[in-house]
């Protein structure tokens, strides 16, 4: 049933975005490589991972080499929020911001959905200590 997964998928991205908007004070503003904007104009891309799989695997953020640097060359921002699920909402466990530029990642090719490579990047990278 990947349809069905996807679109849970999808739904907790979108309530975890939102809670990002609401936390960063951000205005949703979607194009093909950020989500959001802050009050002084900074493209802000949105990364959502899941902490509680049913697998017992932790979520990764997934990050686009061709959209990581049109956020570099604009002095973008990511913001990560790491949630569980509970019911059909989610509780934002840790958030974010972060510079794109001071990302440091290695990409690979996916053969996945989009025309880039990309990096999968665990919670535990982005929330050290």
């Amino acid at each position: 049933m990947p349809t069905n997964r996807s679109k849970k998928a999808a739904r907790y991205g979108a309530l975890a975005e939102r809670a990002a908007r609401e936390r960063y004070g951000l205005e949703m503003e979607h194009t093909s490589w950020y989500d959001a904007r802050a009050s002084d104009g900074t493209p802000v891309e949105i990364k959502a991972a899941m902490l509680n799989r049913r697998s017992g695997k932790t979520g990764r953020f997934r990050v686009f080499e061709e959209y990581h640097r049109d956020l570099v060359s604009r002095d973008g921002v990511y913001v990560f929020v790491a949630y569980r699920a509970i019911g059909s909402g989610i509780q934002v466990v840790r958030s974010r911001s972060l510079r794109a530029k001071n990302l440091q990642l290695e990409f690979y090719e996916s053969g996945g959905h989009r025309d880039s490579a990309q990096a999968k990047i665990p919670p535990s990278k982005i929330f050290r200590g």
